[in-house]
């Protein structure tokens, strides 16, 4: 199934990110193999006007002006066979690519799935973290999830205006940002979710996790413009990209993974990924 125009460019992008990073090989591998497949079920979707309704939907200013995401859980409209068709897929590259069985060796009931998922989609966190997964099938329920809200994304991110959301989790789906682009004119920066890929505006100082404006640190690259910003009242990080020292276009998605040292380097200062 022909995947959109937007996933294809992401695709050529992570080609070019493997050429520049040869050492990221294996993990660029890993994740152009999970995109196809995400990107695939999300083709499937929209053929089968899956979430065409947000299309139509009214943006819900009343929970844009409390912080409330515009999506909730039920509201993706999750129907179990398809959704464990796409666990099986996911799950099976896990296994593949990162040697982890499920503890019993055998498929979860439906229900657990979608147990996981929910509770993940509830708790705001990433569908999946830095590293390798050591819980192949929480972490395949998370990943399941990928094309649900990056779908709804689609449908409602160009109709709420970026100066109707500063706030440190995402409008769409409630996710917290994994990556950050400093600009320069007029000075602020984008948050990326690490759920559905919405990009929105942010104030440029301050922690968009606790909120918190002072006791901000930065470390800088010494290459391409990035930047580490931890915060040490909540010790969470954030990953950056200065436009001021990169003017070649980027694609965010991409970004993150290439910048997967600076996980590891945070990380292992005892800093939190969320």
């Amino acid at each position: 199934m022909r995947v959109s125009s937007q996933d294809q460019s992401i695709l050529v992008y992570l080609h070019k990110a493997m050429t520049a990073h040869p050492h990221l090989e294996a993990l660029f591998c890993f994740y152009e193999q999970l995109f196809q497949i995400q990107f695939t079920f999300k083709a499937r979707l929209k053929e089968d006007r899956h979430l065409e309704y947000l299309e139509d939907k009214e943006i819900d200013l009343a929970r844009l002006a409390s912080g409330i995401p515009q999506v909730s859980f039920d509201e993706l409209r999750i129907e179990t066979a398809p959704f464990i068709d796409l666990y099986r897929d996911i799950t099976a590259l896990l296994i593949r690519d990162t040697g982890y069985l499920p503890p019993d060796n055998r498929e979860p009931q439906q229900e657990t799935i979608l147990a996981h998922a929910r509770e993940i989609f509830d708790s705001r966190v990433p569908l999946v973290g830095a590293g390798q997964p050591a819980d192949v099938i929480r972490t395949a329920s998370g990943l399941v999830m990928a094309p649900y809200l990056q779908l709804a994304c689609e449908f409602l991110m160009p109709r709420i205006t970026q100066d109707a959301w500063h706030r440190g989790h995402c409008p769409v789906c409630g996710g917290a940002p994994s990556f950050a682009v400093v600009h320069a004119e007029p000075s602020f920066r984008t948050l990326l979710c690490s759920r559905c890929s919405a990009e929105w505006s942010f104030r440029r100082m301050g922690c968009p996790f606790c909120l918190e404006r002072d006791h901000q640190t930065y470390y800088p690259s010494e290459e391409g413009g990035y930047r580490l910003y931890v915060c040490e009242a909540c010790h969470r990080y954030l990953k950056s990209l200065d436009m001021q020292e990169s003017a070649s276009e980027r694609c965010l998605p991409v970004e993150t993974l290439a910048t997967v040292s600076m996980d590891v380097a945070a990380q292992g200062k005892g800093c939190l990924f969320f």
